[in-house]
């Protein structure tokens, strides 16, 4: 009966060092996949990460490489950086009190032809004469608009008018006048004459006359009863 009871006793501790080498084993094989599901779900967190700094990268290489592009665009158009602006006005403003400056800062940064430069400098002078030109008319056209004064000498045995100077608008036709002379001389027909020297035609406004036949202020009509001149 001993021998039995040891043969059981000795059978249940090789059960029971079965049994916990066992449930250690299984433990094991859990701690294990707890640590492989943490480093896969680490991993899985790396990525993103990851993948956004490589965007980043990316993003900033394609910026950087802009850049340049522009900046090798600009260098090409002959066009300065803001640095290289900078630079430039700080040489001029330390070699502007050894240089004589013009008043007119802007200079050209092409050499204008010397044909181009005298027309350039005749062109104030042509621009004076078209502003006088265009000044005379307009006074004259002014003065046309207003009244001028004629004056009328008898030639031979006529009547003479009293008094001898007149005004008239200016764009009338000189008809008016040879009407005005027979109505104030009573007489059926008159020859007027401009300055002693011809006949105008009575179609002519006064103003025209006036312009360039006046001595003084006053254009000078002269009439008589016959033909005296041609």
């Amino acid at each position: 009966m001993s021998g039995i009871l040891e043969s059981e006793s000795d059978n249940d501790d090789s059960v029971q060092s079965s049994t916990v080498s066992s449930t250690n084993d299984s433990f094991r094989q859990q701690q294990q996949q707890q640590q492989q599901q943490q480093q896969q779900q680490q991993q899985q967190q790396q990525q993103p990460s990851s993948s956004t700094t490589a965007c980043s990268a990316t993003a900033g290489n394609l910026v950087q490489s802009r850049l340049e592009h522009y900046s090798r665009r600009l260098s090409m158009l002959g066009l300065a950086s803001s640095q290289d602006v900078v630079t430039s006005n700080d040489n001029t403003r330390e070699e502007s009190t050894n240089v004589i400056e013009s008043e007119d800062n802007y200079e050209p940064r092409q050499e204008v032809p010397l044909s181009t430069s005298l027309q350039l400098n005749q062109a104030p002078h042509a621009i004076n004469r078209a502003i006088k030109k265009i000044g005379k008319q307009e006074s004259d056209i002014t003065k046309l608009q207003a009244k001028v004064q004629i004056r009328f000498q008898p030639i031979g045995a006529i009547a003479q008018i009293n008094p001898s100077v007149c005004k008239i608008t200016a764009t009338q036709p000189f008809s008016l006048v040879v009407q005005f002379l027979k109505k104030r001389i009573k007489v059926d027909e008159v020859f007027c004459y401009i300055n002693n020297s011809f006949a105008p035609n009575p179609q002519l406004t006064v103003g025209n006359l006036w312009s360039h036949f006046r001595v003084g202020d006053e254009l000078i009509v002269s009439y008589c009863g016959s033909p005296a001149f041609g």
